[in-house]
């Protein structure tokens, strides 16, 4: 960056910073609520304030939750308080202001958010702050560190009717502006894709970056069909896909397991069982340290998701998994129902030239910032270090209450 375009840059700095050090906390006062437990929340309406909390929050009249972002939407009596909803609108600048009632740091965006990845702030900044624009429209929520969730995730979140997000079966990055299919779960009833598949349309619309297709997939309301059409060694593949309740990644585990009922923290200890899951009923419990799937052991989620990436064409008759925990080992074995494993028919096909080779190296859906999922310990006003000894199955009533389809069974 030249010395012009610095000098400009900081000039702009300070002129929002003075805008909206003098007009935004005035706006940010009426919209900041200090809930019972000492916790700060956000107006989104007359009837309810937002929250982001990593852990399980209890003793309050909450409405929705979704442990993948972490937020919570409370019911609350606002009656005889004068206060301003969060705004929502579109936002040019770059520049960006953490704020609430006694913090105020100014700085820029310095990573957008990609599906469960977090979007980036350019400073190191407590969580629940709101980060807003130079002219006080919120731009999204601190989480700690430097990450927050961009505010077309809140948006969402407030206004749908849906408690989840939705899920076609794969694990997306881009690659020179092309997206590509990173890793395939086979766990997702008649999943069509395969490794290295190029998305083209999204329902007949060209899909123009990573970050606005993964709100289309994640936004969808689960059950609803799909058309999605990509690019497999020079041929055109149109697919029509089912969408389902995306079970992990951001401040969950993000295996493909937790689709057959078992979710881990980032050291592949169990930190819930699915009690209709095939696991559950071979007494596998909270703690469990995963050993290995086949014989093959794995050091984090990112190498359990390409492991079943590799043999969603090739689903073994039996899957032997093995943990421990302390002197206790825990072998379970489970056969494969192969019914579940058929590919989506191809609805058209035909040769396109000039196809090129791509190489891949950004990851899209998921936890890649370094999260402790299943113990948070990034920077924040909770304190972080939460075991994964104490989190109990209550944290995730809102998978464990929907049923699983059968992939596997003893």
């Amino acid at each position: 960056m030249s010395k012009i375009l610095k000098l400009v840059f900081f000039v702009l700095i300070l002129i929002s910073s003075l805008f909206s050090n003098i007009l935004c906390r005035k706006k940010i006062n009426h919209e900041l609520i200090i809930l019972p437990n000492g916790y700060p929340a956000w107006v989104a309406d007359a009837n309810h304030v937002l929250t982001f909390n990593p852990n399980l929050i209890e003793d309050l009249n909450i409405t929705k939750r979704n442990p993948l972002l972490g937020l919570y939407l409370i019911e609350v009596n606002l009656t005889n308080i004068k206060f301003e909803p969060m705004l929502f609108r579109k936002i040019r600048s770059p520049l960006r202001f953490a704020i609430d009632d006694e913090t105020y740091v100014p700085g820029k965006i310095k990573k957008q958010q990609i599906g469960l990845n977090f979007a980036e702030f350019s400073e190191m900044i407590e969580d629940n702050l709101m980060i807003i624009s130079g002219c006080c429209v919120t731009a999204g929520l601190s989480i700690g560190g430097n990450k927050y969730i961009e505010a077309d995730y809140l948006k969402h979140f407030i206004e749908s009717d849906d408690k989840y997000l939705s899920d076609i079966g794969a694990r997306f990055k881009e690659v020179d502006g092309k997206i590509i299919v990173d890793e395939v779960n086979p766990f997702f009833t008649d999943n069509p894709f395969l490794e290295g598949d190029e998305i083209l349309y999204f329902n007949d619309e060209p899909v123009s970056n990573l970050a606005d297709f993964m709100k289309q997939i994640l936004f969808v309301k689960k059950d609803t069909q799909v058309k999605i059409e990509v690019l497999r060694n020079n041929e055109l593949f149109e697919f029509k896909i089912k969408t389902a309740i995306l079970r992990g990644g951001g401040f969950l585990s993000d295996t493909f397991l937790e689709n057959i009922g078992v979710w881990f923290d980032k050291n592949l200890n169990v930190t819930n069982v699915h009690a209709g899951s095939a696991f559950a009923k071979k007494h596998l419990k909270n703690h469990y340290h995963l050993i290995s799937i086949n014989d093959q052991t794995f050091k984090n989620e990112k190498e359990i998701r390409q492991f079943l990436s590799k043999i969603k064409n090739h689903i073994p008759d039996f899957f032997t998994f093995k943990f421990r925990l302390q002197d206790k080992e825990l072998e379970i074995k489970l056969k494969s129902n192969k019914k579940y494993f058929k590919n989506i028919e191809k609805t058209d096909k035909f040769a396109v030239e000039g196809a090129e080779n791509n190489s891949f190296n950004i990851g899209s859906f998921g936890n890649n910032f370094g999260f402790n999922t299943g113990s948070f310990s990034f920077s924040g006003n909770w304190n972080g270090e939460t075991s994964s000894y104490e989190i109990n199955n209550s944290f995730y009533d809102i998978y464990n209450s929907i049923p699983l389809a059968e992939y596997l069974s003893y």
